[in-house]
């Protein structure tokens, strides 16, 4: 009987041993999706190019994307307090940076004023200016202007913001390139100003003046064309969307009052900075005499799309500075 007991119990524990092993073996040759300690391990394709690259350029308050891969109750990974791409949350990145300035110089505008006191001014406000080399003026290729846009890009990548930057180029559009562009600046004059048709009469000229648009306009063949309405619309187009201030030669106060308020980061104690060298600069632009009526009648003609241009801008700079006075 008591051997009867034995055996009986060998073949019990030969049962229990069985089973246990049937049992793990199928916990572990299940699929790459059974549980395994309660948690699931998945591999997410690409996760790496989450990461951006050590050139990656933050574009305004845009932040970079970072991500940490985490094994978390639900059992699945996940990517913790990752910040959505902009495609994603539908919202288009700004194109503009309003910590970059970029002065577009006109010759015979008196636009220096503007670079002269932003060379004074970064000191005391923090922010580095840049005298772009000279090379870029009059109408470039799409080579030269793309370029150009990395030549600009790789200094704001390269230097402390915020930069402001000048050159005698004429408008470039980034965005045409995949770039965040500068916030433009600039100042133009009266076309009919009598300083300007003195210094031709008296032979300190060689050449009338040649407006503004042609600077605004852009690279265009149709840009460089006296009188052309296409010219004249693109020239307001980059301005009302590139250009929060474009400012006036004879109307100074109003200029650096509206650039004080739109950009304090690099104007702010512009007027009292243009107060010091006010009266050397006034000796320069008044007290010329009067333009002739037929003379003034005839630069009108020839100058028709730009004194449109001049009064539209003109009446922008003062609608814009007594709306945020």
């Amino acid at each position: 009987m008591r051997k009867c007991r034995t055996i009986l119990a060998l073949v019990i524990l030969s049962l229990i041993t069985g089973l246990v092993v049937l049992t793990s073996k199928s916990l572990y040759d299940g699929d790459d999706d059974d549980v395994l300690d309660g948690e699931q391990i998945e591999e997410l394709p690409g996760y790496e190019n989450l990461y951006q690259n050590d050139d990656f350029y933050e574009m305004d308050d845009v932040p970079r994307v970072t991500a940490a891969r985490t094994v978390t109750k639900s059992n699945t990974f996940k990517l913790h307090d990752v910040t959505p791409s902009l495609a994603e949350l539908g919202v288009k990145p700004s194109p503009r940076q309003d910590h970059v300035l970029m002065i577009t110089r006109i010759p015979g505008t008196g636009v220096e004023l503007l670079v002269l006191l932003l060379q004074k001014l970064q000191g005391f406000n923090a922010f580095k200016h840049i005298r772009l080399p000279p090379g870029d003026e009059g109408t470039l290729s799409n080579i030269r202007q793309e370029l150009l846009v990395e030549e600009v890009t790789n200094i704001i990548r390269q230097e402390a913001i915020p930069l402001s930057f000048d050159g005698d180029v004429r408008f470039v559009n980034f965005a045409t390139y995949g770039r965040p562009s500068p916030t433009y600046i600039s100042l133009i004059r009266d076309p009919l100003d009598p300083k300007t048709i003195s210094r031709f009469q008296n032979g300190k000229s060689s050449i009338i003046y040649r407006g503004s648009i042609i600077h605004f306009c852009g690279h265009d063949p149709r840009c460089s064309e006296r009188n052309n309405e296409w010219a004249l619309e693109q020239a307001k187009k980059n301005v009302l969307q590139w250009y929060p201030v474009v400012g006036v030669l004879d109307n100074m106060n109003e200029t650096i009052r509206c650039l004080e308020q739109t950009f304090p980061l690099f104007y702010e104690g512009a007027a009292l900075v243009y107060e010091k060298i006010r009266p050397k600069v006034a000796k320069t632009i008044f007290d010329y005499p009067p333009v002739k009526p037929n003379i003034k009648k005839r630069l009108k003609e020839l100058l028709t799309t730009e004194v449109e241009f001049y009064e539209w801008v003109k009446q922008r700079l003062l609608a814009s500075c007594v709306k945020e006075t």
